[in-house]
């Protein structure tokens, strides 16, 4: 099984919980990493984290690496990929959520020209426990209010350790009846 490291300023228990059922991982809070042949990048940046700056300390982290990662999964924030208006993004995260959405859409498009395989998780706010799940495509509307930390971590297990959302955005939402 790959390596698994998780690039993590979080304080919530979401890189804990994707440490939890993996067999070999490590934890970071930067990109001053040595990367190991097969290792697999998650980035769980939070909504207002400078993602457009730190970026670039990933494709500097690739430039130097001797082996790159053999895939990127970011986590962003609903309104980046046609998913949301402006109302419903200053509801979801602030005020200052316009500029939030700027630094994550440069970020996705940073990793998209890095040309590694990625997968982009969209999310709406993360609260603690389950949520049932919805996952939305580019361009879909994501609704609801928030999303269980449980749920996402089990969504970025499988963009991690499958193929099943290589070089896609996906939206994490609770299941509309």
């Amino acid at each position: 099984m790959a390596r698994i490291v998780i690039v993590s300023h979080r304080h919530d228990r979401l890189a804990r919980l994707l440490m939890e059922n993996t067999y070999s991982a490590v934890v970071t809070s930067n990109f001053e990493i040595d990367f190991q042949a097969g290792d697999l990048l998650c980035w769980l940046p939070t909504v207002n984290e400078p993602v457009d700056d730190e970026v670039q300390d990933l494709a500097a982290a690739i430039d130097r690496a001797v082996f790159a990662p053999q895939k990127i999964v970011m986590l962003s924030i609903a309104g980046t990929a046609d998913d949301a208006n402006l109302n419903q993004v200053k509801h979801w995260y602030d005020k200052h959520a316009q500029q939030a959405v700027w630094a994550h859409q440069y970020a996705v498009k940073m990793i998209d020209e890095l040309e590694l395989p990625y997968v982009v998780v969209r999310s709406l706010p993360i609260v603690e426990g389950k949520s049932p799940l919805q996952i939305v495509d580019e361009g879909q509307k994501m609704t609801g209010e928030q999303i269980g930390d449980q749920t996402l971590a089990a969504v970025l297990q499988t963009a991690l350790t499958t193929s099943r959302y290589d070089n896609h955005s996906i939206g994490v939402m609770p299941k509309t009846k």
